[in-house]
């Protein structure tokens, strides 16, 4: 799990939370406080000239539309190649595991045999010398 995370510190995704987010959240401020002006506006500068602030927004908003658009593409494709080794890269893992116990239990049956096999022959080098002195 720890290696799925480390690995979301891709380009893309950098890219996206340094430069995506904060144009497209510039952008949404910006938009949204136009329209705020515009409703709280008792004076009607904002729409007189409203051609000239949706021309802004749309001067700002056509680029980042671009922009965004394309890292979004290359961050989608970025994310299904994840998904899509995600089921081998979890049977690798099913396996590695499955390995290291098996490894675990011979290892465990091969200290018990060694220590049964001790045993059996300090019980006869018990029984010989037993039999010696008879």
């Amino acid at each position: 799990m720890n290696r799925m995370i480390r690995n979301n510190d891709s380009f893309n995704n950098s890219v996206m939370v340094m430069v995506g987010v904060p144009l497209i959240l510039s952008w949404l401020v910006f938009a949204c406080f136009v329209i705020y002006s515009g409703v709280r506006d008792e004076t009607g500068f904002i729409q007189t000239n409203l051609d000239f602030y949706v021309a802004l927004i749309a001067i700002i908003g056509g680029p980042a539309l671009l922009y965004i658009q394309a890292i979004l593409e290359a961050w989608k494709s970025e994310q299904s190649a994840k998904l899509n080794t995600l089921p081998q890269r979890l049977e690798m893992e099913i396996q590695q595991s499955l390995a290291k116990h098996t490894h675990a239990l011979e290892m465990a049956t091969a200290k018990l045999n060694h220590l049964q096999m001790l045993e059996d022959r300090e019980q006869q080098h018990q029984h010989k010398g037993e039999n010696e002195d008879e």
